[in-house]
């Protein structure tokens, strides 16, 4: 039986482009249009990636930023509805 293999997981940084820009990279310049990702890896380098390479490649990492977006926004869910109830009183 052959043995079997996956990818390591690598953690990237992004955010998504929107406007047109060339980057610099090892491998030349590269071009990233308006919905595409632009994409810092672990060692600082960056480079464009489609929104499709993008979507099908990676996912969200959950951390405690999202965590703590959540409790702010349950609490001031919570607090609009703590002043609705008092106000009807």
């Amino acid at each position: 039986m052959m043995a079997r293999y996956r990818t390591k997981p690598i953690v990237i940084e992004a955010v998504k482009i929107t406007r047109t820009i060339t980057i610099e990279t090892a491998e030349g310049s590269m071009v990233g249009h308006p919905g595409d990702y632009l994409i810092t890896d672990k060692n600082g380098e960056q480079y464009p990636c489609s929104a499709e390479k993008f979507v099908k490649t990676y996912e969200r990492v959950k951390d405690g930023s999202d965590v703590t977006a959540f409790l702010k926004r349950s609490l001031r869910k919570l607090k609009r509805k703590s002043k609705e109830i008092f106000v009807k009183t």
